[in-house]
């Protein structure tokens, strides 16, 4: 799942912002930020917050996969982070890639997202890739204003995937070409 929401201001500007690749130092933050949506939105269907050991496991993977962990760094800071993964261990999809990307609060509105995702789409040309596939929770409009804008377009919905927060929600499928 992704979550770009851009609907909160600290106020920093986005030129302070810089796109780095993401260390194991990097981890706590990532884990901080996901877990944050794990309690308080549906932008992820987890229901319990991941440990440090599941999310050091998890970045061991697309390291050593070759997938990149990205991170927003603002004045030292994780603002946010965005990474691909396999779409399916099927060798016919091994062109295609998942996105995910999600802000920190306090970082929300600032143009960190859109930062983020440019920076993982050149990823993925470098790498190769044709599409890369990303799954959006229908009531994340400002993450999927954020994919549209980079030239994502929807390719299909599943209609009540996931219960969470006392509702039922839809998984948008959008997906951006790279051969365009």
């Amino acid at each position: 799942m992704t979550n770009a929401s851009q609907g909160k201001s600290s106020g920093a500007r986005p030129s302070q912002c810089s796109v780095r690749p993401a260390s194991e130092a990097d981890l706590p933050a990532i884990n901080a930020i996901y877990n944050f949506y794990v309690a308080t939105s549906p932008a992820t269907f987890d229901l319990e917050p991941t440990t440090d050991q599941w999310r050091g496991d998890w970045f061991n993977s697309r390291i050593s996969g070759g997938f990149p962990v990205l991170v927003a760094d603002v004045e030292g800071e994780v603002a946010g982070w965005c990474c691909l993964s396999p779409w399916s261990p099927k060798k016919a999809y091994q062109k295609t890639a998942d996105e995910s990307i999600y802000i920190g609060d306090a970082f929300r509105g600032q143009r960190v997202g859109t930062r983020l995702l440019e920076a993982i789409l050149q990823e993925a040309r470098g790498m190769g890739i044709h599409v890369v596939m990303a799954g959006i929770v229908g009531c994340q409009e400002p993450s999927l204003a954020l994919h549209r804008s980079l030239g994502f377009v929807e390719a299909g919905r599943y209609l009540h995937m996931g219960y969470k927060l006392g509702d039922w929600h839809d998984v948008h499928w959008y997906q951006r070409h790279l051969w365009t």
